[in-house]
């Protein structure tokens, strides 16, 4: 079984794949698009200096392109699947700052957990 179905939604299996060496980790990253957003699948192994997320973890954003001119003018936006909901990634990025900082709430904290989750471990579907 391969890396692709152990993540918690589904991948499509045409996605693009690349596997990248970190500093200290080894991360694969799968990239699609559909509706007019472009999807990022991110897996990693545990991250040197960790202090949150101590296990290998995947994440999921998407990116729809904004357009800066004319009557349907929109902005780009960028988001994080949380759970079951989409929030803006720079949201996230300051939790992330106040955990850091040693001042992030309880609910700060719990929206980077499950915006990190475990690899799946039952592939029965």
């Amino acid at each position: 079984m391969g890396l692709r179905q152990t993540a918690p939604w589904p991948i499509p299996a045409g996605a693009r794949v690349s596997n990248q060496v970190k500093v200290g980790y080894y991360q694969v990253k799968y990239t699609w698009q559909k509706q007019g957003w472009r999807y990022e699948a991110r897996w990693h192994e545990r991250t040197p200096h960790a202090r949150l997320i101590t296990r290998p973890s995947w994440r999921l954003d998407r990116a729809r392109p904004g357009k800066g001119y004319g009557p349907d003018a929109a902005p780009r936006l960028v988001q994080t699947l949380v759970g079951k909901q989409w929030l803006p990634i720079r949201q996230l990025r300051y939790c992330a700052r106040r955990y850091n900082d040693g001042i992030a709430t309880p609910a700060e904290i719990h929206l980077l957990q499950i915006a990190h989750p475990a690899p799946r471990e039952d592939h029965n579907d």
